[in-house]
């Protein structure tokens, strides 16, 4: 996600999670930290208490990925394993269990195949590497896209047979939105204008959603969906009234149909409530929707009906949202933060709100330093077409190069490659249109990182 030359620096983040009130997120080390709300044990740390810092939970250095759910947080581990913490009280845990909380980090039955989590306020949907969809938690309105209504399930159950799922999320009202392996855009559960007219009250099954074969990614808020299609631009449909679809239209409008915004270049969003967030291609950060408590970071209260810039850096990586707040990273690894922060959901240290992103200092990062400097990688042409070009410059020796696409997924990978001075060329004229993220290693350890599109 965000602008093409984003190096992550020493142990600073790389992903990074905003459930209703806490944060999680992941450093280049393979780390797991987490600060804010954990009156459900959601941080994983072992206690029921709020953190106002960041603080690392356990010591395992494998983790891939990681989502947050309005009272609770599943991960993905490199080997294919996932874990869960915090609220259960409607099986999103997946744990098979009834236990109603949980604060310390439990492994989500035996299967090593997982590849992406999608977290909502009461239920879970997921991914696993052989392309087939999973679901667990609350059931009431057909949200785990089984075909069944209306009880919880304890435990991950297949939605279908299809084996072409590759992105995934879920709306907190209930509703599952997917895209597959060819582009199409997929919707099921309770419908408030993202799965049918208005007549529609839910969908039972997975039914498809118009019929373009060019979308991306899809990201999703309470009840608002966001997606971005593979020439990078903007669409939007679902519940607006806050303006978080950023089209503009009235309040009352039922948004059933996905729109395009404007006809800016975009690289990454992300849905918060009712709140939305996007970095353009341009490396600026824009918000709309809902601004009550500032967490659009425009220094206002004011809801935004379309989007509006958020400073003036050009400069943004990727963007994260929860209930009331906003987190986001710069290229140079920095953490900025913004809105709601009664819990310490921003990390900085206090319960203080902020109407406008502050930095916050992460521990162990350190920013454009000589030590970090050093590390040097590039990348051209950038955005690439057929072939991508690198050369690497360091004092560390690394051994091995993947790349990852934005969902975390493994797409490229080879061993060996050796060197403190290494240059090659590589074919991406196969792959989706995107962002991805060459990686350089070191004995399994990340060395240096950049992203770059591929058109």
């Amino acid at each position: 996600m965000g602008c093409m030359n984003a190096t992550i620096k020493g142990q600073c983040l790389s992903t990074m999670d905003c459930g209703y009130y806490h944060t999680v997120a992941l450093k280049s080390n393979g780390t797991f930290w987490a600060w804010g709300s954990g009156g459900y044990g959601q941080l994983g740390n072992g206690s029921e208490n709020d953190n106002v810092v960041q603080t690392q939970v356990g010591t395992a250095t494998n983790w891939q990925s990681v989502s947050s759910g309005g009272y609770f947080t599943l991960g993905v581990k490199n080997n294919g394993t996932l874990w869960a913490a915090g609220d259960n009280s409607t099986g999103q845990l997946g744990i098979g269990s009834t236990v109603i909380n949980s604060n310390v980090f439990v492994q989500v039955g035996t299967s090593t195949n997982w590849e992406q989590v999608a977290c909502s306020s009461y239920f879970t949907l997921a991914l696993k590497t052989n392309g087939t969809l999973w679901g667990w938690g609350q059931n009431d309105s057909f949200q785990l896209g089984d075909g069944t209504c209306c009880s919880n399930r304890l435990s991950p159950v297949q939605a279908g047979t299809a084996a072409d799922w590759a992105n995934v999320a879920a709306a907190s009202y209930g509703t599952g939105l997917a895209i597959k392996t060819n582009g199409t855009l997929w919707g099921w559960g309770l419908n408030a204008g993202l799965v049918g007219p208005s007549t529609v009250s839910a969908q039972q099954y997975p039914i498809q959603i118009g019929t373009d074969t060019d979308w991306l990614s899809i990201y999703t808020g309470v009840g608002h969906a966001l997606a971005l299609k593979t020439n990078h631009t903007l669409w939007s449909w679902g519940t607006g009234g806050q303006g978080q679809t950023g089209d503009n239209l009235s309040p009352s409008y039922f948004r059933d149909t996905p729109r395009q915004i404007g006809n800016d270049s975009w690289l990454t969003v992300a849905a918060g409530s009712r709140s939305s967030y996007g970095i353009k291609t341009d490396g600026t950060l824009w918000a709309w929707g809902e601004n009550d408590m500032s967490q659009l970071g425009d220094g206002t209260t004011t809801n935004r009906m379309q989007p509006v810039q958020i400073g003036t850096d050009n400069d943004w990586t990727s963007v994260s949202a929860g209930w009331k707040h906003a987190i986001a990273l710069k290229s140079n690894g920095a953490m900025w933060a913004w809105g709601s922060n009664d819990y310490g959901q921003l990390g900085n240290g206090t319960t203080t709100a902020t109407a406008t992103p502050v930095y916050v200092t992460v521990a162990g990062c350190t920013l454009d330093t000589p030590e970090f400097e050093r590390q040097q990688l590039v990348l051209s042409p950038n955005p690439a077409t057929t072939e991508i070009s690198f050369a690497y410059n360091g004092q560390e020796v690394v051994d091995g190069l993947v790349i990852y696409d934005m969902m975390g997924r493994e797409v490229y990978k080879t061993h060996p490659i050796a060197g403190v001075s290494i240059q090659a060329t590589l074919p991406v004229h196969q792959w989706q249109g995107g962002v991805y993220l060459l990686t350089l290693k070191s004995k399994g350890k990340t060395v240096v990182s950049k992203k770059f599109v591929k058109q």
